[in-house]
């Protein structure tokens, strides 16, 4: 977790978002990456989502198997696209720090609908979900970029 959460601090200090994800296999860290919507104005470019397109062969080569010992590590607890293609491809570990309900309601999509809630929902089974962790460093993120609860109150009425 520290190297995702360096990750993102590196990325805001950068003048980008201070999100970050990582993938690890048990034994190694496969990739990392950040969002990068202000860089591409892809609004879809969430660090899950660039991550998952930057190992996205080496992950067609793993088995079911294979991507089932894979971890992602993120700052922020993946939205419902992102933890929608982590599911898809077969991930089954995702551990956090910052929770959805630490941002504000302009970072979700669906309010009070979090990785968590819909776990059980899920077709391919659920998340093993480590939330928390670090969290106060993923919420001092979300509050570096004007994203935490209570920033946009507009938003939250």
């Amino acid at each position: 977790m520290a190297r995702v959460l360096q990750e993102a601090h590196d990325a805001l200090v950068q003048g980008g978002a201070g999100v970050a994800a990582l993938l690890a296999a048990p034994d190694r860290i496969i990739a990392m990456a950040r969002n990068t919507i202000q860089a591409t104005g892809d609004m879809t470019d969430h660090a899950e989502m660039v991550l998952l397109h930057r190992v996205g062969k080496q992950l067609r080569t793993m088995n079911d198997e294979q991507r089932r010992t894979l971890s992602v590590y993120v700052t922020l607890e993946p939205c419902l696209m992102c933890g929608s293609a982590l599911s898809f491809v077969g991930i089954k570990r995702i551990v956090y720090a910052a929770l959805a309900e630490d941002a504000n309601a302009e970072q979700m999509i669906v309010r009070n609908l979090t990785l968590a809630k819909i776990n059980d929902q899920l077709v391919r089974g659920p998340f093993i979900l480590v939330p928390g962790v670090r969290r106060g460093e993923g919420q001092a993120l979300l509050l570096q970029m004007g994203k935490a609860a209570g920033t946009t109150a507009d938003l939250e009425t």
